[in-house]
């Protein structure tokens, strides 16, 4: 799963880098146990969910990449 979660990230990364967004390095594991941790919400989608999604891909990697600049 990790290698599956690191081409989409790498997917992700490319397809930001065309509108100037600079993303910071997120690795296949960080990326799922940001995903798999404990949430305060009442969200439903699942990992694969995002794996299957490259707009909902873009928009956690954007999430995890600002919070990292934090």
């Amino acid at each position: 799963m990790l290698s599956e979660i690191e081409s989409m990230i790498e997917s992700a990364r490319t397809a930001l880098s065309y509108i100037g967004y600079t993303v910071k390095e997120v690795s296949a594991q960080e990326f799922y146990n940001f995903m798999t941790g404990e949430i305060f919400s009442k969200d439903t989608t699942a990992l694969d969910d995002f794996l299957r999604n490259e707009y909902l891909m873009i928009h956690e990697l954007v999430e995890i990449s600002e919070l990292k600049k934090m």
